[in-house]
């Protein structure tokens, strides 16, 4: 009946059984890695839209929950256990790669475009990605976002802007340029405290400029300038995560390869002491 199990080697830890484990120790501290990209991404200040939060977290605790594993077989001298490791290794690796590729294909389309005469740049959802767009536009996705907007303090710079040299001459991050602010082309003056003259109506034909309100519950939140700005911050994270995930990919590559010659040699020990 014994012979049914692995046997569990009660000899010294053998080189290749340190080796395996000392590179778990380093897989151990790289899915911790992503873990903390995560906590990174989910406590960003501002970004009200976080779609690859869930997968960075994902991706950091299967890469745990296998180096764990790898580092059992090593410990134990458990060789089913360490081929098992080292395909589902392999199981992380093909889905890190699609998953950079997909965060590059998403990020790829968009950006702001300069107005002559302001520093900051505006933005508009139709430039974006479909996935980006399509996430933005459904109605439970943004009402989430239009929320976390309004409670935070992204307009309050704009409250402090007292002249047309200082607004036109600020340095404002993409939410506050599409979601506190109407378009230029609405051709509205501004007047104080972010509030902008809207009484003698726009000649622009973008929707924007009839959506746009004073009111601090209103502003230009339900606008496409307002999703374009969420969509920028949306690319520009997912930009920083794939650089990172990029240099993790490699990392884990060197780490299977180092671990498939360990356990091809731990599984020689092994069955040479049977």
């Amino acid at each position: 009946m014994d012979s049914m199990y692995p046997k569990i080697s009660t000899e010294p830890p053998s080189r290749s059984a340190l080796f395996i484990k000392l590179i778990n120790v380093l897989g151990l501290l790289l899915s911790l890695g992503i873990i903390g990209l995560g906590i990174w991404l989910a406590t960003q200040h501002g970004d009200c839209e976080k779609p690859l939060t869930i997968i960075v977290f994902v991706i950091g605790i299967i890469f745990l929950i296998v180096s764990i594993l790898g580092l059992v077989g090593a410990s134990f001298a458990m060789v089913p256990i360490l081929y098992t490791y080292l395909v589902l290794m392999l199981i992380v690796l093909v889905v890190l790669a699609g998953f950079i590729i997909f965060v590059f294909v998403v990020t790829a389309q968009g950006g702001g475009y300069s107005v002559p005469g302001q520093q900051f740049q505006e933005y508009t959802l139709h430039d974006y990605s479909p996935y980006i767009r399509h996430r933005l536009n459904n109605p439970t996705n943004w009402e989430h976002v239009r929320r976390c907007i309004e409670t935070s303090n992204n307009c309050e710079k704009l409250n402090s802007i007292q002249s047309a040299a200082d607004y036109y001459n600020a340095d404002l991050n993409p939410i506050q340029s599409g979601c506190c602010r109407p378009p230029t082309e609405c051709d509205y003056t501004i007047v104080n405290a972010g509030d902008f003259d809207t009484s003698t109506g726009s000649n622009s034909s973008n929707p924007d400029c009839l959506t746009y309100s004073n009111d601090p519950s209103i502003k230009c939140y339900d606008c496409q300038s307002c999703k374009g700005g969420v969509a920028q911050e949306i690319k520009r994270d997912g930009r920083i995560l794939g650089i990172v995930i990029i240099v993790v990919f490699f990392l884990l590559v060197l780490v299977y390869s180092v671990g498939c010659f360990a356990g091809r040699a731990a599984s020689r020990e092994h069955y040479s002491r049977v």
